[in-house]
């Protein structure tokens, strides 16, 4: 029997493959031709697969007291679809005003017809019927959203009382059929992973936009999770016995010392998780209910229960319990509940609970809650209360009885302005501060329009503290520095000011300020294209020098800043 032409066509006989010769072979082409129709279909259905349905195109159109039958004009032009209703049974003649940024036509014709009609699309038409009324159930529709307004997918929806659910599709859209919803017990829920829950309790519209709000990181259960991880690296396996024995073992027995090749591999044997020790010496690493005294461990420590006084490990010490006295890592310290200790290491000191004491690392120290002492780290430093001192590039705290020094000083609960001022070189300066009153940080920017083609222009940065001197005055101490160009940076011209201001509270959220300056500038000489200082202002110049051989300029001079700041 003769085989199909298209099984024929995509067949490629074994025997007669040694026998070609040439690309115009057709036992050749027939592969090239699969090949070709094959990513012609996986195109066609990206393409079909990517194409947005016709009630979830996004406009961005408003309307002021225009009638509806105007607002479906209009929207048919932009969704390039077309309207199909009968008057007689949609009052088309009463007026809308709205105004939407980037929303769906679904939920645009929600909000006109305010949730009385529905809506069926065929092809380019959408046709718009009134939704029944007489009716023993109700149809709940809409979108479930983040918080920045974009659909959440696989979100589900569902009734507690008769377990009726519905899932939104790949816009965050849903529909669901609720039966004889009573007012006093209407409630659904939804639900989806890594958002708060929503109890909706409305069942007077049946179109409802849920925002969700993503759930805060709970630091304690993530150190948690990454604690046990960290362990069962060294757990061989989950039946093994030193696993059964040290989650049957809760009460803990104890020991004078601790010798240890590896988990499970030492003195302590197999029952190691549930003996607390005075000393523990681990050749590569250990794990041990607890340590009194200290703990030595080439690569790692890991305790289930509380640590003193001295825990020092090659790369990682892990504490269940509280740590005491002095603990020092290669990489990583994590304690899982508080720190009354000095913390050293090289990379990052984590703790879920409050420190007492010293962090210091070359990365990152994270406390989750309160800081009483000290943090000092390269990058980044965190507390919720900080009652010390922080020393880092970036340090942060929900509220702050103490000192931050670093780059960048953010207090959640501190002091941020953000300041407009003229000074005798810049008229338009633009300056933002960050930290506490007891000292803060500033980034500055400032603009002279002489030309827009090459204007005078200034950045900078700041540091300073500002004293209460009265109910709403204050003093104003700060150091800056600014790059003074035009146009382009091509040669140094630093401008460097020492301030001494005053600044009125006249509102809660606004205040004056105004000072003097003290003005230092060093340039380079040899560059000629420095911009002129002063063109609307003639401050007198007091002392100016010259090295010839750094070719570096210094002036001197007075000068002032004022303006206003908002809080």
């Amino acid at each position: 029997m003769q085989r199909p032409y298209l099984w024929r066509w995509f067949t490629i006989p074994i025997k007669s493959v040694s026998k070609v010769k040439a690309v115009n072979n057709p036992w050749v082409q027939r592969p090239v031709r699969l090949i070709l129709l094959l990513g012609g279909l996986i195109f066609c259905l990206n393409v079909q697969a990517q194409e947005i349905p016709l009630l979830e195109k996004k406009l961005s159109i408003s309307f002021e007291r225009e009638s509806v039958e105007s607002v479906l004009k209009k929207v048919e032009q932009e969704a390039g679809c077309r309207f199909s209703y009968s008057p007689s049974v949609l009052d088309v003649k009463q007026n809308f005003s709205g105004k939407f940024e980037d929303r769906p036509l679904r939920e645009i014709l929600e909000t006109v017809f305010k949730g009385e009609v529905q809506f069926k699309t065929k092809g380019n038409y959408v046709i718009l019927t009134p939704r029944p009324q007489e009716k023993k159930e109700i149809v709940i529709s809409g979108y479930v959203v983040d918080e920045g307004g974009q659909g959440i997918r696989d979100a589900t929806i569902y009734d507690p009382i008769t377990l009726k659910s519905s899932t939104t599709d790949q816009f965050g859209y849903f529909e669901l059929e609720v039966k004889n919803p009573a007012e006093e017990n209407f409630q659904l829920i939804v639900n989806k992973k890594d958002f708060s829950d929503t109890l909706l309790l409305e069942k007077k519209s049946a179109f409802q936009k849920i925002r969700l709000k993503a759930e805060e990181i709970d630091w304690q259960k993530l150190g948690k999770s990454v604690s046990e991880s960290a362990k069962e690296v060294w757990f061989w396996t989950k039946s093994s016995k030193g696993v059964r024995n040290s989650q049957n073992l809760d009460s803990t027995l104890s020991r004078t010392i601790q010798f240890t090749l590896v988990p499970f591999v030492g003195s302590n044997r197999k029952i190691s998780g549930a003996v607390v020790n005075d000393f523990s010496f681990n050749l590569i690493g250990g794990y041990s209910g607890g340590t009194r005294i200290a703990e030595l461990g080439g690569i790692f420590n890991i305790d289930r229960g509380d640590v003193s006084w001295v825990q020092l490990a090659g790369l990682y010490n892990q504490v269940g319990g509280q740590t005491r006295g002095l603990q020092l890592a290669g990489l990583v310290n994590m304690t899982l509940d508080s720190v009354k200790a000095f913390q050293g290491a090289g990379l990052i000191n984590f703790t879920t609970e409050s420190l007492q004491g010293v962090q210091m690392a070359s990365f990152i120290n994270y406390t989750h809650r309160d800081v009483r002492g000290v943090q000092v780290s390269a990058f980044l430093n965190w507390g919720r209360n900080v009652s010390g001192f922080q020393l880092g590039l970036v340090n942060l705290a929900d509220s702050l009885s103490g000192v931050s020094f670093g780059l960048l000083n953010i207090v959640r609960n501190g002091y941020r302005t953000l300041e407009f001022g003229a000074n005798e070189m810049l008229p338009l300066n633009l300056s933002f501060r960050s930290g506490t009153r007891r000292f803060y940080n500033f980034f500055q920017a400032g603009f002279r329009p002489e030309s827009l083609d090459s204007p005078t222009w200034s950045f900078g940065y700041g540091i300073g503290t500002a004293p209460r001197l009265g109910k709403k005055t204050f003093l104003n101490i700060e150091l800056s520095a600014d790059q003074v160009s035009n146009g382009s940076i091509e040669a140094l011209n630093l401008v460097s000011k020492a301030y001494l201001g005053f600044e009125y509270q006249m509102a809660n959220n606004f205040a004056l300020f105004v000072g003097p300056t003290l003005n230092w500038r060093r340039y380079d000489t040899s560059f000629f294209g420095h911009p002129e200082l002063f063109s609307y202002s003639d401050p007198n110049i007091f002392f100016e020098s010259e090295n010839l051989d750094r070719r570096l300029g210094s002036q001197l001079w007075m000068g002032f800043r004022a303006g206003f700041r908002f809080f």
